[in-house]
């Protein structure tokens, strides 16, 4: 155990000890009164005869006591603690978790400013020879602060550290730990966190030296957990707006939602959710103009940042789309049931066909590749993946809930005879999968999106489920380049412009403006979406808007983890609290009342 302090430019007020001593030193002036008769006051007489002001320091139980009292006092305004340590030449990993559920305030002032307390202390605990690295962890992960052994950088580092908007993701900070720590003799790694993250079972421990400091108490939390604008089906001129609000907590919550189109209040609904449950609600609304519309829950709870939500509305003008195909009657019958979708038939692609929005590929591989967005359904470009057989009858073990292509589809009781065996390029996501090969997969190549389907629909069960028709309209909605679908936080925003190498100017939620450059292809790439909000772009003449929200129901659900599921069978408990730095001045503070008592007591049993 190391002794430190907290305040030591407080051991400037033990230039008061001579002040007191000097105090003993005086003399007392006295006052001449006569009196009767002096042979009571003979030992006192020595005193007022003197003829200097200072006397003789003489031995004083008052004086010690009083010096000893005052010392106390100015060794407690220092703070002095205790700061436990093991060995010196440690190398220390800091975790501190930046997600936006780090902002809940059932601990104060919020999680993150505790855990940064705590890290603190750990800094203080700190040896000459110790070093230690600062890894930040929400949507991505920032190393704050290389390995140092200065404890004010590592301050001044942590003091910087703010929450984001964004979902936990301790995978990758856990991982470059690891890397980090790697045939170190004396490492540990300190994750401070809540432990609120869905990526960490597909971690193994294998021997890293792992402490969770759990932060957090409380789980009450009303939060949005997805929102979408849709036309309405029947209604020209009007939308539907769709929100799922979240309870995380073990109570029923109540709270008033208002649906705002830019300034004007559009709806309001009285919401109440029971315990660890959802509620779905539906807003029809008038739109003639682009906007955004915003969702708010009014609601005292310990997370603010999920009770906002944002979404880009644009005037929808009719889509065209050409499906190719030699006939499929339940692709064709759902793509026409789509709203203002302008759908063309064709059993061929040729140069001559007329421009549309989306290519539909339904089970032809063309002459030559569509150059738009394009739905590619059993067929494969050899621009994106070489032929490699195919897989009879292949399981479905996992799909993508949460992308926009999936929303409302399940693949529940879906059986296929056989699909494609591919190995995706890296820029197409899996979103269907079976154990050896992805079977629907999606992404975004050279400014334009695919959506593939490695299996014949009709080679399967899937269009008698309902599931079928909702993924053909998800698709179009996410193939349209008119429709600019919200981003989670922490991720990149993607578009093309009409100018090449154009300078941009990108307007943040809290008013901050960052300029940047789009590629050499005229392609906005922005990755600075860590705030919800709406963002506002300028480049040139071309001004547009997108939409960031948190929408995360693990992210809602508040409640700090006991312990973290780390791969199959590894577990991390949370530490108790740490024993490393306490402070110890409220005990010197009792110690100087202690002594103030005894002055009194003494004093008063010397006079009587």
């Amino acid at each position: 155990m190391a002794l430190n302090f907290l305040s030591p430019e407080a051991l400037a007020f033990a230039a008061t000890l001579p002040v007191v001593v000097v105090f003993y030193l005086l003399k007392r002036r006295r006052v001449a009164r006569l009196v009767s008769s002096t042979v009571l006051w003979q030992r006192f007489l020595n005193e007022t005869q003197a003829n200097s002001p200072f006397q003789k320091l003489r031995h004083n139980w008052l004086l010690i006591i009083q010096l000893i009292l005052l010392a106390l006092a100015v060794f407690a305004l220092t703070r002095p603690y205790f700061a436990g340590k093991m060995e010196s030449g440690r190398f220390v990993v800091v975790i501190l978790d930046v997600s936006a559920s780090m902002q809940a305030t059932d601990v104060a002032p919020d999680r993150l400013s505790q855990a940064k307390t705590e890290v603190g202390k750990l800094i203080g605990g700190m040896y000459d020879s110790d070093e230690m690295v600062l890894i930040l962890s929400g949507g991505i992960t920032e190393v704050r602060q290389s390995p140092t052994s200065a404890k004010s950088v590592l301050r001044s580092a942590l003091g910087q550290a703010q929450a984001t908007d964004s979902p936990t993701r301790l995978l990758d900070a856990i991982k470059l730990a690891q890397n980090l720590t790697r045939n170190r003799a004396k490492a540990e790694v300190h994750l401070f966190s809540d432990g609120v993250s869905s990526d960490l079972d597909a971690f193994e421990l294998q021997g890293l030296n792992l402490a969770y400091h759990r932060i957090g108490e409380g789980g009450d939390n009303l939060g949005i957990v997805s929102l979408e604008v849709r036309p309405h089906p029947e209604e020209a001129n009007q939308q539907a707006v769709f929100a799922t609000i979240g309870n995380a907590s073990t109570n029923t919550m109540s709270s008033d939602v208002s649906l705002f189109f830019g300034e004007q209040l559009v709806g309001n609904r009285r919401v109440t959710v029971g315990p660890t449950n959802t509620a779905s609600l539906v807003f029809v609304t008038n739109q003639n103009t682009n906007g955004v519309f915003q969702l708010r829950l009014k609601n005292n709870d310990a997370l603010a940042v999920d009770n906002v939500g944002s979404v880009l509305s644009l005037s929808r003008r009719d889509v065209k789309a050409l499906l190719v195909t030699q006939g499929n009657a339940f692709l064709e019958k759902a793509l026409r049931s789509v709203p203002k979708l302008d759908v063309s038939v064709t059993n061929g692609l040729s140069n001559s066909d007329p421009a549309v929005d989306v290519v539909v590929l339904d089970a032809i591989k063309p002459s030559a590749w569509p150059s738009g967005n394009v739905l590619a359904i059993h067929t494969q470009s050899t621009n994106w993946f070489q032929p490699s057989g195919t897989l009879e009858a292949p399981p479905i073990v996992d799909w993508k809930s949460t992308h926009a292509l999936l929303r409302f589809v399940n693949f529940d009781n879906v059986q296929l005879a056989q699909s494609l065996n591919a190995v995706l390029p890296s820029w197409l996501r899996p979103l269907v999968e079976s154990p050896s090969a992805p079977l629907i997969a999606a992404g975004e190549n050279d400014g334009h999106r695919a959506v593939w389907i490695g299996f014949n629909p009709l080679d399967s069960t899937w269009p008698l489920r309902v599931s079928f028709p909702i993924f053909v309209a998800n698709s179009m909605d996410w193939l349209n380049p008119e429709v600019s679908t919200s981003l989670r936080a922490g991720d990149s925003f993607a578009f093309r412009l009409a100018e090449e190498e154009s300078e941009v100017a990108v307007t943040l939620p809290d008013g901050e403006m960052v300029e940047t450059k789009t590629t050499a292809t005229g392609e906005l790439i922005f990755a600075n979406t860590f705030q919800q909000g709406v963002y506002r772009v300028v480049a040139g003449t071309n001004e547009l808007a997108f939409c960031v929200n948190l929408l995360d129901e693990e992210e809602s659900t508040i409640t700090a983890r006991e312990e973290l599921q780390l791969g199959e069978y590894g577990k991390v408990e949370a530490t108790v609290q740490l024993d490393a730095d306490k402070e110890s001045w409220r005990w010197f503070a009792m110690l100087c009342l202690g002594f103030l008592m005894f002055e009194w007591w003494f004093y008063h049993r010397r006079t009587a």
